[in-house]
């Protein structure tokens, strides 16, 4: 899985979705079938990814990318959360 991404910096690029980080925040769990979740988890799963990727090389910032994965986590469970208040 990917996300595009399009800014000024990257006019048009791409975040691969790790599966590690697709299970880090179960993007195969939505059983309302809501596409903002569908949409939240993906974008937490591509910040993960990215992280990962700093995590795992060891070297500067790596404990800061772990602690962040485990921020996105909660931030993305509180993001469900609240697109699914309503149901």
């Amino acid at each position: 899985m990917h996300v595009k991404i399009h800014t000024a910096a990257i006019p048009d690029g791409t975040t691969t979705i790790s599966n590690t980080s697709a299970e880090t925040v179960r993007m195969g769990f939505n059983p309302s079938r809501l596409e903002p979740v569908d949409r939240m988890k993906a974008l937490a799963a591509a910040l993960v990814s990215e992280c990962e990727m700093i995590r795992d090389e060891r070297g500067p910032g790596a404990r800061e990318a772990a602690i962040a994965i485990t921020q996105i986590q909660g931030a993305a469970m509180f993001a469900v959360a609240a697109a699914t208040a309503g149901l």
